[in-house]
């Protein structure tokens, strides 16, 4: 049995099952269950059930990839690192990182832990649970089905946001399965908050600033990647209009900056220059309906308006832009657009400002987008 393939299918497996039965879990709910299972017999099938579960579907909200140790779990000498003993440890351990997470708020520095990894904690827990329940991964389902009664009483309240399951995320995501980029297929990524018609521009952007900050808390331990914002088509009718969108919304952030950023007042096409908040640089990428569908920043046929966040601590550790590799890199994600007509070209665009939005034809100047800013 592989068990890297066996996580990485699991956690689709758990992610279809709890949204057709609405047994979805969020944060505080998977250390409730967790505490069920800690109190309840495992000799059960359904509590051995409900393990899988609550380490399948956090591993598939959190986008844990499978790590090698899968492999080697087999072997002789392993047997006391995946031993039964071991799952406890390894349960409030992830009960720990996820209080920790779901308790994160705004400040001007990202907060700083020393916990284990929901990447290395659901890798653990997938470990020891193949290892002693192989049986429950032949038909994972069946098993949840029969334990239902008792998952049910932990699922989340759907009308509150959660990342994974929003609906900016699971759009954005299909986006990622069409794009040219050679990297996108293997990040990790989240999606904020709907935009909420009710609300002014600005206390919609307030609202996705939380689910930012939470991102960028733990994007550097579970290794995430970027961070989608959907707003609405209008706002990118036009280019003129996604411009202007760009610098209402850099400004609307740095009205809420933790940090109080005076980026915004800085020559923007200095070189070097990079939009800051809570004291993270960063780079966005927009996508707009304004653009036709080959063109690189069309929402991939998407009726929205569509915003991706990159912090520079996530971009400049991606294996493809380090040791002198980024060069090479860029070269093969241009050629990989091209060979798919939805070139682009950087002449005369060399600082990322000039990046963050696209002109409508490849050699088209440079959009100014900060012209907008007031």
């Amino acid at each position: 049995m592989n068990l890297l393939k066996q996580f990485t299918l699991g956690q689709r497996r758990a992610l279809t099952f709890a949204t057709d039965t609405h047994t979805q879990l969020n944060d505080q709910k998977t250390i409730e269950l967790i505490d069920f299972i800690l109190k309840s017999n495992l000799a059960l099938p359904n509590t051995q059930a409900c393990l899988s579960f609550v380490i399948l579907q956090t591993a598939y909200r959190y986008y844990a990839f499978s790590e090698r140790l899968l492999n080697q779990i087999e072997k002789p000498e392993m047997a006391q690192s995946y031993s039964l003993e071991q799952l406890p440890k390894h349960l409030k351990a992830l009960q720990n990182t996820l209080g920790f997470y779901q308790h994160i708020s705004v400040q001007a520095h990202l907060p700083e832990n020393n916990l284990v990894s929901v990447q290395s904690c659901t890798n653990q827990l997938f470990a020891i649970f193949a290892l002693h329940f192989k049986p429950q991964l032949l038909d994972l389902e069946t098993h949840w089905q029969k334990a239902l009664s008792l998952l049910i009483p932990f699922s989340r309240d759907e009308l509150i946001y959660e990342p994974a399951f929003s609906a900016t995320h699971l759009e954005f995501m299909k986006a990622v399965d069409e794009t040219q980029c050679i990297f996108a297929p293997t990040g990790k990524y989240w999606g904020a908050n709907e935009w909420d018609e009710t609300l002014s521009f600005q206390s919609n952007v307030e609202g996705f600033s939380q689910d930012f900050f939470r991102f960028m808390s733990l994007a550097k331990k579970e290794g995430f990647k970027g961070f989608a914002v959907r707003f609405p088509a209008s706002y990118s009718a036009s280019l003129e209009t996604l411009s202007q969108t760009v610098a209402q919304f850099f400004q609307a952030m740095n009205q809420v900056d933790p940090a109080q950023s005076a980026c915004l007042k800085n020559n923007i096409t200095e070189p070097g220059w990079k939009f800051t908040w809570a004291n993270e640089p960063m780079f966005l990428t927009a996508f707009g309906t304004c653009y036709p569908l080959k063109h690189p920043r069309n929402p991939y046929g998407f009726n929205h308006t569509y915003f991706f966040f990159q912090p520079d601590f996530v971009l400049r550790k991606h294996p493809g832009l380090t040791d002198g590799k980024e060069q090479q890199s860029r070269e093969r994600i241009l050629q990989n657009f091209t060979r798919n007509d939805m070139a682009y070209d950087n002449q005369g665009k060399e600082l990322e400002v000039q990046r963050y939005i696209r002109p409508m034809q490849a050699t088209d100047p440079a959009v100014n987008w900060w012209q907008y800013l007031v």
